[in-house]
């Protein structure tokens, strides 16, 4: 019953943190998104390291750091495509992460389940069913743009495979046991937050506070890093299997937030490649 509780927490998490970055980036610039968003959960990491002062396997450090970058290069494209397309469109299209991993694995030559492969199949035809959208039918009407849509879904394709390496690049790092996966983790919100830096301090000299937006931006950011601790919870447990798996859910979070207080309505098409997706992601997590 524990491992489900925290999937499911965690799902819930993650769903309702990107929803809340993305509805921000509709009102100021996706780059103050991350940074902001970042900054919290990165000042969140330190304290819980502080706190709970895990000890520290040799190489934890290095590789988290290199799959921080994965991971700050993915919320940035995800944030951006969330202001510019359907977000219950762009999530479950992200989502699709999983697979990325799963492909390294056979590029190494490791082998995979029937199911695992079922699930690429699906995640494949999902996202070229959401890329293949048509122009809107009567009574079928989407919330965005045809043109917001498309870009949204190439930024979404992209931010997926970033998100991929981040898993790489994470699976490679010492497997520690109780809390020492937070330095892992600590590593990589430590660089992501400094992607998010080096990109808003680009596009502006000066990073100012986003008014009133600024509080639902440290939320999403608190979410975030709230997941983070129910997955590291999850790894202490026996079915961390079933807690990963189940934090797969989170695009139907999204799509559900998407659907309830945007009112986003997405054509035939697009909800069956979003459907296809969340499918073949459960199915890779499995």
């Amino acid at each position: 019953m524990l491992p489900i509780a925290l999937g499911l927490a965690a799902a819930a998490c993650i769903g309702v943190a990107d929803f809340a970055a993305g509805l921000a980036s509709r009102r100021v610039s996706s780059l103050l998104v991350g940074f902001w968003s970042q900054a919290s959960a990165v000042i969140v990491a330190a304290l819980l390291l502080l706190l709970l002062r895990p000890e520290i396997a040799p190489g934890q450090i290095p590789w988290g750091l290199a799959a921080g970058l994965g991971t700050g290069a993915g919320l940035a494209l995800l944030y951006r495509a969330m202001s510019l397309g359907a977000i219950s469109l762009v999530g479950p299209i992200t989502a699709c992460s999983v697979v990325v991993p799963v492909v390294y694995a056979l590029a190494t030559g490791e082998t995979v389940s029937l199911t695992a492969a079922a699930g690429i199949v699906a995640i494949i035809a999902g996202v070229v069913l959401a890329s293949l959208q048509p122009a809107p039918v009567v009574g079928d009407p989407t919330d965005t743009g045809k043109v917001g849509d498309r870009r949204a879904v190439t930024l979404a394709i992209f931010a997926a495979a970033a998100f991929g390496a981040f898993f790489i690049l994470i699976g490679l790092a010492p497997q520690t046991g109780g809390w020492g996966a937070l330095w892992t983790a600590g590593a990589a919100r430590l660089t992501s937050f400094g992607v998010q830096a080096t990109l808003a301090l680009s596009a502006s000299r000066a990073v100012r506070w986003p008014g009133r937006q600024g509080f639902i931006i440290v939320a999403a950011g608190l979410l975030d890093q709230a997941s983070l601790v129910l997955v590291a919870l999850g790894a202490m447990t026996d079915a961390y299997g079933i807690v990963t798996a189940l934090v797969g859910l989170y695009p139907v979070v999204m799509v559900l937030l998407g659907v309830v207080f945007l009112g986003e309505r997405l054509t035939r098409l697009q909800a069956a490649g979003a459907t296809l997706a969340i499918t073949g992601v459960l199915l890779v997590s499995v």
